[in-house]
Order: structure tokens, then C-alpha cells, then sequence
């Protein structure tokens, strides 16, 4: 039969670990991040709507603290926000290219991300990814 695993028994997360969410912008006067050890580095421009909302869930997922609305799975990791949307031409879902993805993960890497989450795909019609990706995804 299944059963929770109490989260306390987890622990909470190391503060020389840090995770990088790269996603949209993220509202970092959420109360759930009170007390979080967030820092923001640009790549995208979409900064409202659904990427907003987007990678404020994200990063609550990861970096919600105990005693807020939500508690994260690693509230004590430094966080590092990267939004690597940008506004689509069409007035669409909010776009990220992979040249912008493949910066966002060396911009991670070189700000000390231990672990990357990414919230996004592209669907390209090789099914390949551009190689400057490819490169970058094996850093």
C-alpha cells in the first residue's frame, strides 16, 4: 500500500546547493518566498500573464517556504530565477528559441546552479536540437 513519506524526514534542502529555474519571470513578492535565498538573472522579456504564473508555481514548487501558502521541496537551496521567455509576435503563448535556452543554461552554470530545472520544449521538425543546446545541455 502507498503512504506519504513525512517531508520533515526529507529534510528541506541544503543552502550550498543551488537550483536554477529556468521559466518565466517570477513574482518574488509571493508571500510563499518569504525568507527564500532567490537571485534573478534576465534572458527573456515576458514579465506578465501566463509566464508569470508559470514560473511563479515553478519556482513555490521548489523554494515555498515552511509556514507559507506552499512549502517547497528545497526551501533551504539558493535559488537562482532565470525567465528565458519572451512575448510571442502573435500576441500567443509566451516563445523561448533554443539559442535563448542554451544561454540561460551556460548562464546558470556560470552563476553556480547545481541543478537546472526547465520548464519548457520547442518542437522543431529535424527533432534535433540546435547544437549550441546540444553543447550546453551536456555542460
Amino acid at each position: 500500500p502507498y503512504s506519504l513519506v513525512d517531508r520533515t524526514a526529507l529534510g528541506f534542502g541544503d543552502p550550498r546547493a543551488c537550483i536554477a529555474v529556468l521559466d518565466g519571470a517570477v513574482d518574488l513578492s509571493h508571500p510563499c518566498f518569504d525568507g527564500a535565498a532567490l537571485s534573478t538573472v534576465s534572458v527573456g522579456t515576458a514579465t506578465a500573464g501566463a509566464a508569470l504564473d508559470h514560473g511563479t508555481a515553478v519556482a513555490s514548487l521548489v523554494f515555498g517556504q515552511p509556514g507559507t501558502p506552499v512549502t517547497g521541496l528545497a526551501p533551504a537551496c539558493r535559488g537562482l530565477v532565470i525567465p528565458v521567455f519572451s512575448e510571442s509576435v502573435a500576441g500567443g503563448d509566451p516563445v523561448c528559441g533554443q539559442l535563448d535556452l542554451a544561454r540561460a543554461i551556460l548562464s546558470a552554470v556560470e552563476h553556480g546552479a547545481h541543478v537546472v530545472n526547465i520548464s519548457g520544449g520547442q518542437l522543431v521538425p529535424a527533432g534535433d536540437p540546435d547544437p549550441c543546446l546540444a553543447k550546453a545541455l551536456e555542460t
